[in-house]
C-alpha cells in the first residue's frame, strides 16, 4: 500500500495523471484500514488537481476523492482543508468557507492552518494556483522575493548543467529577456547544480546576466514542487501561475510554447520588441 501511495505522489510530480490515478486505485485495493484509504484518496484528488488546466469534469472528480477522505477520517483537518479548497475552486463558497471553518475547529498544523486562514480572507486563492512566499539574493547580489516581484510577470527557470535540454534552451531564454522590457518581465534561473564552483563558471561562460540562483538545499525546488528539468513557471503581477511546462518539445521552442501565455497578460500588453 505504501508502496502504491508512493507511486501515486512521483506520478503526480512526473506529470502522468492516469499513471498517478491508476496507482491511487492500486492503493485503494489493498488498503485494510480507513485511513490509508483517506490517503488515497487525498492523493488521488490532488493528482486530478495538479495538471493545468483543470477542467470541470476533474474539479467534481477532485471533490469526491475529498469527500471520501473525509468521511473516513472525519477527524483530520488536512481532509477539510482539501475539501474546502477543491468547493472554492468551484465557486461553492458558502460550503468551502464552512469546510474551511471546520478545518480551523480542528486544531491543524501551523501550515495548514496559515493556507486556511488565507483562503477564508480570499476565496480567490482557492480558485488559483498562487505562488509560495520565498525569498533568495541571486548570483549578482540581488534580492529576490515574491513582495519584490509583485506587479512583474515572471518567468521561473529551474535547469541544472548537467540538464542537456536545459543547456539547449538557453539562447531562447537570451531572447525572452531581450524580448520585454526588466520592469516588465523577470526571467530568473533556479539552479539544481551541487558543485558550486561549476555552476558559476557555466553562467559567467554562458553570460547568463539575468538572475541565477543556486538552490543547494532545494528549498525554492520543493516549495514550486519542482522535480523534473528543464521546468519553467509563468507567473503574472498577482503571484498567480499561469503555466508550467515541464521538459523539452522537439518541434516547439520554449518561447513559442510561452508565447500564448505571455501575450494574453496584460502586464506585458504592447512591452514585446522585435
Amino acid at each position: 500500500m505504501e508502496c502504491y501511495l508512493g507511486m501515486t505522489a512521483a506520478y503526480t510530480q512526473l506529470g502522468k495523471l492516469s499513471e498517478a490515478l491508476d496507482s491511487g486505485n492500486r492503493a485503494l485495493a489493498v488498503a485494510t484500514n480507513d485511513a490509508d484509504q483517506a490517503k488515497a484518496h487525498k492523493l488521488r484528488g490532488r493528482a486530478l488537481l495538479s495538471f493545468l488546466p483543470v477542467d470541470e469534469k476533474r474539479l467534481q472528480q477532485a471533490e469526491q476523492e475529498f469527500r471520501a477522505a473525509a468521511q473516513l477520517q472525519p477527524k483530520q483537518a488536512i481532509y477539510r482543508c482539501d475539501l474546502g479548497i477543491v468547493l472554492l475552486r468551484q465557486k461553492k463558497d458558502l460550503e468551502g468557507k464552512e469546510q474551511l471553518q471546520n478545518c480551523l475547529a480542528m486544531h491543524p498544523s501551523p501550515e495548514v492552518e496559515r493556507s486556511a486562514q488565507l483562503l477564508l480572507a480570499d476565496p480567490r486563492r482557492g480558485r488559483e494556483i498562487f505562488v509560495p512566499e520565498f525569498a533568495f539574493t541571486s548570483l549578482q547580489g540581488e534580492s529576490i522575493s515574491l513582495k519584490e516581484l509583485s506587479g512583474k510577470v515572471v518567468v521561473l527557470d529551474f535547469w541544472a548543467t548537467w540538464c542537456l535540454p536545459c543547456r539547449e534552451s538557453l539562447p531562447e531564454l537570451k531572447e525572452l529577456t531581450k524580448r520585454y522590457p526588466s520592469e516588465k518581465l523577470a526571467v530568473i534561473s533556479v539552479s539544481a547544480d551541487e558543485n558550486e564552483s561549476q555552476w558559476k563558471e557555466f553562467v559567467a561562460k554562458k553570460n547568463m546576466s539575468w538572475p541565477q540562483y543556486r538552490d543547494a538545499d532545494g528549498r525554492v525546488r520543493r516549495a514550486f514542487q519542482v522535480e523534473s528539468f528543464p521546468t519553467y513557471l509563468v507567473i503574472d503581477g498577482d503571484g498567480i501561475i499561469k503555466q508550467r511546462i515541464v521538459g523539452q518539445n522537439p518541434q516547439e521552442t520554449v518561447v513559442h510554447r510561452l508565447k500564448a501565455t505571455l501575450g494574453a497578460m496584460p502586464q506585458l500588453e504592447g512591452a514585446a520588441g522585435k
